[in-house]
Parts: C-alpha cells; structure tokens; sequence
C-alpha cells in the first residue's frame, strides 16, 4: 500500500489519501453504514462510475488510477450494467476480507482422510485388548519409526507380531503359571523397546515381564497380589542410559503406581544362570526391597474414584498424568507429589488424552461427547470446547503438518473426525469405518507419526492413513492435487486462471503467488445419490476478458465469474461425451457474441453467448453438421472468419464461422494432400450409423474422397482410403517408395494445433500449426523431408 500526499485549499492541514489499496483494507463499519445511506440515497439504489469515485474520494480518502478503478468496478459489478448495488459492493468487500483470512490460504485440496480403510483379519480367537507399536532402538538409544513391529494382545493371552504392513509374522500366548485349568484375560501390555520386555497385566492382578530377545518368549519377572487389578500401563525411556526408566500403572481402584528401574545392562531383566524366573508379590515391592533392588516402587493412592482409563508421562514437565471417568478427571504431578499437583475436572470425566509437549497443549476426550482443548498450567478451565460427536471419545491423535496442527478423534460410534486445532473448526467426519471391526465391542487404537497409519482393533483390524504425505512431484498440498488441464492469463485483470482434473478452479495473483479465490467441485455428477468431481478439459475466457467459460469430461459447459466463483449459465452438449475445446468469438455490435464447443461428439455446438438462463438450467446448443467420423480432439479459432477442428484419425476440417458450412478438408497425416468436400444425405446417415455402432475398424476407416483418384464415370462414388493413397502416389513424379513398416505412422492422431496470428490469413489460405503423435512425429517430418529432395532431383533432372 503507498501513500500520496496531496494539499487541500479548503482546509490548512495536508490532506494523506491512499492510493490504489485494497477496498476492504480501509472499510470501516463507521464507513459501512455511511456507504449504505449513500446507496439508499441513489437512483434505484445505484452509483455510477463517476459518483463511486468521488464516493471513495470522500469518504475513504483514497484515489484510484484509471485502470486501477476501472479494474476494481468490473470486479464489483457482476451484473455488467455499468451500475453497482449494495449488495454487489458487500459480496466484494466479504471476498476480500475471506482472501485475506489465513486460513483460507491454509486450506487444504483434499480432506485428510481419503479413501475406505484396509480390513484385516485378526488373527485371534477373541477381541484384541490392546494394540501396540514396538520400534527398533538404536545403540544410541535413538527411536526409528520406521523400524519395528506392530504387536496385538487379545483378551486370552494370544500376542501377535505384525510387520509394517501388516503382515503376520509370530505369536506366542501370555498366561499365569499358577492357573492351570482355567485361563487368564490379558486387560492391557506395554512394549519395553530399549531392554527387549513385554508387561502384561490380566485379571489375576499380577504383572508378567516376558524377555523377547532373539524371537523368545520368556516370562522372567512376575509380579502378582496386587490390591487392584492393573488395567492400563504406559512405559518411558530416555536417551540417556543413565536415567531411569518407568513403568506407569493404572489400576481399578483409581491408584496410579510406578516402577522405576536402570536400564545399564537390562537392569532387573539381565539374565541370571541361577534363577530363570523371578517371582514376588506386590507388598515385597513394598516392605522387602531387597527382594528385588534393581526396581523401586512410587505409589500414588485413591488419586480417581473409578478406573485409571489411560496413564502418561509428560517428559518435558517430569510429571505423571493419568485419567479417569470421574469428577476429578485428570491429574498431573510429579513423581515426589510435591511441587506439582494439578486436576482437571469435568462432571463425567475423561475417557482419553494426548498432549503435545512442545506446544504444552493438552486435549481431552470423555463420555460427555465433548473435547476439551487445555492449557496444562491451567487447570480451572478449559480453552475450547469441541462438540459434535454423538458418542463417547475412546482415542485422540494429534498431528502436525504444514497448515498446523490437526486432531483426530475416534467415539465408539467408529466415526473418526478431523478438527483444525488453531481455528476450531471440524474439517472432516469420516464414517466409513465398516461394522465389521467391532459394532459392540471395545475399540483399541495406536497411530504411527512415521507412516501416519492409524491402526484399529477389535473384532477385526482396520488400517486408516490420516493425511497422507503428498509427492512434492505432483503437488504441494496447495495447488491442483492432479494434472492441471488448462493455464490462463487474463490481461484485464491481471490474473492467471488454471483449471485442473481435480475439477477445481484457481483465480492466482502472478505478482505474489497469492491464491486470490477457488472453486471446489466446479463440474460434477450425481452416482448413487452422491456428487462425484467430473474433470475439467477445456476453458478459455469471454471477448471481453471478464467471464470464463469451461468444458467438462462428461460433456457439460458453465460460464463463470472468475472473480467471485459464481456459475452464470450452464450448457452441455451430448451427455458423457467430453469436451476437447471451447472458444468465444465476438458477434456482432447488438450480440454477445458465439460460443463453439468441440469434443467427442465429433461436430462442433454452437450456443448464443450472455447470461439467458438460471445457473441450474441445462441450455442446449446448436449442432453443426457432422463431418469428422471420429472424435474431435483439438481445434482453433480465427475470428471472424475461420474455425478449424482436427479429429483423432487425422482429419482437419475448416469451416466458415459465419455459415458454419465446411470449405476446406486436409489429412495431417499427409499435409500436402486437399481432399475435396464432398456431401450426401445418404452418406452422412451411412457414417453415422458407423459411427454409433460399426466396428472398430469401421471406425477407424475414412469414406473420404479424393479428387485425384476418382473415376470420370461416377463422381458420387466413394472410394476406399488405402487405394486412394496408391493411385495419389503412383501419380507423383518421385519415385521413393516408403517402407512398409513405415505405413504403421498413418492415420496420426491430432492433439492440439493453434492459428499462426503472424501470418497472413484469407478464407482460402493461411497457417495452422497442429500437434500429432509425439512418438511418430519425428518419423513422419524425416519421411517428408526425404521425399522432398527426391522430387527436387527429379524436377532438376
């Protein structure tokens, strides 16, 4: 924004005016109602160009350049008619503030969860209890997230190991060594990583410490007569070998207890040639330590009145938090209890927590259907509240990207959904969870930052991909997520336009790469009751510069308003055939002008330009006759004279714009070749019946007629293409024959061609440059060359 200084003689001050701003940028609502008064004031509640300047200038106390206010009025006037209404003026001033908003041009293309999840057998005979993630430990005590296993626990003891993938690899059973007629159910286990343990807890009320080096399964330390039963555990190690690690235990009762051990040499797990298994109960841990020195026990009683739901150590503070579905929902302190002891409470408690502990942002989900977003150093009240769920929360993940940071959460309803943590707002709810995993039993769930899988266990196992990394190849997240179809310039606006087959609209700043306005979905389909995007093949702007018109692959046409993204006017041509190209040719000094669309109907369509009909109306246009038998797949345009249209079996037709009548007829296979126009009713029907049910070969063979090889006694006879092409050659002085392995090159297919503006143009010639098969260009041009200079030898001989 820049200022000018300019001096008013009616008052002593120097008057500042700002020249050129954003309109909005300087809108006030002091302003706001001032401008409305100014509309209600006016003729027919219209300003004019002249007295919206002067309205800026007055009010604002800014100053346009000419082409800078004519710009801003044509964006302002929507309707075209030379006048501005209110309403026009505040659909403006919204778009720009919503352009300048941040989290618009944070936006996203596509939703963070794409696609159905991947259903898995489980492999167990009952429902997994818990589902856990082991990593491979460095020897420097790093942590790889790429490498490791996926571990399952079922309710009768069964473990699983799972690759990456998921695919299974072994199993081994978890059970009691004192019962031996009935079994054991396994509540909860814990991965022990960086000593090569798995805990178990079960509803014996023990802890079983199994040694898994080498692909063993060995029970080395049992811990049993426990008060409670254990039902939920969490482990923690730190990169420095010299700190003790912890195991953290949650237990029914509501107490929460620690065991915290050395891991130099495995610490309590080293093996012993003496004692194979070491076995104690819980008040040994308490009253006789030297039954086990290596592991010290912290105890923290009665902190919940119901179920330890989930259990965490917050390293960053060096506190222990743990939850439960009571009033005094959450608690954090350390581990002497002295210098902090925080509860968070809720009237039903918390089911589940995560906490990101760079950012010390807590969030919280419980049975009351409600997310709760705290501050840890806060504990009186919670900074948001998330609603929509309509069951309870049973896990969280948060995640952070380029735009932020995203939460996941997951209800018992199996319905996961995504919420932008910074705005507050849900992105995303993803129902697709089949019932299959587990209708009415208990869902059990780990996500892995590094793979961003989202594994869930039940009855079944469902793998999800939350927000999947996107190929810096193909897209930044921001821009067009597939190939982008169509890029325009638009030189009265100064703004670039591009259309992709993700079937979304860009209106671009080219200055600041600043993305000014986006039309998701512009062309879509309605299949099983759902709007499907359809890809967008063709666009190009009015005469004028001010509209834009695209075409679709199921055959529909939309003028739109690039500006602000509303659809002015629908159009299609014939249903699911795809449209390859679209002008908008001026008409005359009383019309709005043409608009010719081309495509796989094979003729062109020609529709009256303007906004005549609702935006949900479907317009018909005009067909032209059909003279191409195939598929037209490029075309251009020289106003007011010439439209030219190539087909995918080579031919290249030109036509009068002003008739429609076709007056010239090429085959690019062969440029040097005219083949005269030549028309019949009763060959027209004949190729379209072809057309619409012949052969492939039928479609592909060409009924054209060549002058140079039809027979004096019957002109109305059509003569077969290949026969053609011999007598042509045999008439030609050069006697070069082609190889035959070269005749394979006929019949190239014309993707695009453009109207050489430079060169001079008559109805009856100019310059068409057309695009062919890549693979058989060079071929082609080397053939034409040599067959040149062969008859350049025998016209010198």
């Amino acid at each position: 924004m820049s200022l000018s200084s300019r001096s008013d003689v009616s008052v002593s001050h120097t008057r500042v005016r700002y020249l050129n701003p954003p309109l909005h940028e300087r809108c006030t609502m002091v302003d706001m109602a001032k401008l409305h008064e100014c509309f209600t004031e006016a003729y027919q509640g219209k300003l004019f160009p002249d007295e919206f300047r002067g309205l800026l200038r007055n009010l604002f106390n800014v100053e346009y350049d000419e082409e800078e206010f004519k710009i801003l009025f044509m964006k302002i006037n929507t309707n075209r008619d030379g006048a501005i209404t209110w309403d026009e003026l505040v659909s403006h001033l919204q778009l720009g503030f919503i352009a300048n908003d941040p989290e618009n041009q944070r936006e996203s293309l596509e939703p963070p969860i794409l696609g159905l999840p991947k259903v898995i057998r489980s492999m167990h005979r009952h429902p997994i209890s818990r589902v856990c993630f082991c990593p491979d430990i460095a020897k420097d005590r790093t942590v790889d997230m790429m490498l490791g296993n996926y571990m399952t626990a079922s309710r009768d003891g069964m473990i699983r190991w799972w690759t990456l993938t998921m695919t299974p690899l072994r199993y081994a059973f978890s059970s009691s060594p004192q019962l031996k007629v009935r079994t054991t159910w396994v509540t909860d286990m814990v991965c022990m990583p960086d000593v090569n343990i798995i805990c178990t807890s079960s509803t014996e009320r023990d802890l079983r410490f199994y040694d898994c080096t080498a692909n063993t399964f060995t029970l080395k330390i049992i811990i049993t007569s426990w008060e409670y039963m254990i039902c939920s555990l969490y482990y923690y190690f730190h990169k420095d070998e010299s700190e003790r690690c912890m195991v953290i235990c949650g237990d029914v009762g509501g107490n929460v207890r620690v065991l915290l051990f050395s891991p130099v040499m495995r610490g309590p797990f080293q093996s012993q040639a003496s004692r194979a298994l070491t076995q104690l109960r819980h008040v040994d841990l308490q009253k006789r330590p030297r039954l086990l020195p290596s592991m010290q026990l912290v105890e923290f009683i009665r902190v919940h009145n119901e179920w330890v739901r989930q259990v965490y150590f917050y390293a960053s503070l060096h506190c222990i938090v743990s939850c439960s579905t009571s009033v005094d929902s959450l608690l954090m302190c350390d581990i002497q209890g002295s210098k902090t002891h925080n509860m968070f409470r809720c009237d039903k408690g918390i089911q589940c927590f995560v906490i990101d502990e760079e950012q010390h942002l807590l969030v919280t989900g419980g049975p009351d259907c409600n997310i709760r977003i705290w501050n840890p150093f806060v504990p009186s009240k919670a900074n948001a509240l998330l609603m929509g769920h309509h069951a309870g929360i049973i896990s969280l993940v948060l995640q952070r990207n380029v735009t932020g940071q995203l939460l996941y959460s997951l209800s018992r309803d199996r319905v996961i959904k995504v919420w932008d943590v910074s705005g507050q707002v849900c992105i995303q709810t993803y129902i697709d969870i089949p019932s299959q995993v587990g209708e009415r039993t208990p869902i059990t769930a780990v996500y892995n930052p590094a793979t961003r899988d989202f594994i869930l266990g039940a009855i079944k196992i469902a793998i999800i991909v939350l927000n999947e990394q996107l190929n810096p190849k193909h897209t930044d997240g921001f821009t067009h997520s597939r190939a982008v179809s169509k890029i325009l310039y638009n030189p009265l606006f100064k703004v670039v336009v591009t259309c992709g087959m993700d079937s979304i609209i860009f209106n671009w700043d080219p200055i600041t790469g600043k993305r000014n306005m986006m039309v998701r979905d512009a062309h879509t389909r309605m299949l099983h009751g759902e709007l499907i995007p359809v890809e967008i093949t063709a666009a190009c702007f009015d005469p004028n510069d001010q509209l834009l018109l695209t075409g679709a692959r199921n055959g529909t046409l939309k003028m739109w308003n690039f500006n602000n993204g509303e659809c002015l006017r629908n159009m299609s041509i014939e249903h699911n055939m795809e449209v390859t190209g679209v002008f908008w040719v001026e008409g005359s000094e009383s019309g709005a002008g043409r608009i010719f669309s081309v495509g796989w109907d094979r003729h062109v369509t020609e529709f009256e330009a303007g906004v005549t009909g609702a935006a949900s109306g479907t317009g018909k246009g005009k067909p032209w006759d059909t003279r191409h038998s195939d598929d037209v797949l490029a075309a251009a345009v020289r106003s007011p004279l010439s439209l030219a249209t190539a087909s995918y079996n080579s031919e290249l037709i030109f036509w009068k714009l002003e008739t429609g009548q076709p007056y010239r007829r090429f085959s690019c296979t062969d440029p040097t070749l005219r083949i005269k126009m030549h028309y019949s009713k009763r060959d027209m029907q004949q190729q379209q019946r072809q057309g619409a049910g012949g052969s492939h070969d039928a479609r592909r063979r060409s009924s054209v007629r060549r002058p140079s090889c039809v027979d004096r006694g019957g002109r109305d006879a059509a003569v077969d293409q290949s026969s053609a092409v011999e007598k042509a050659r045999a008439r030609r002085v050069s006697s070069v024959q082609v190889p035959s392995r070269a005749m394979h090159m006929r019949q190239l297919a014309v993707h695009c061609m453009i109207y050489l503006e430079t060169r001079p143009f008559h109805m009856w010639f100019s310059t068409v440059e057309a695009k062919r098969d890549k693979n058989n260009l060079s071929k082609e041009i080397s053939r034409l060359s040599s067959r040149s200079r062969a008859t350049s030898r025998c016209d010198s001989g």
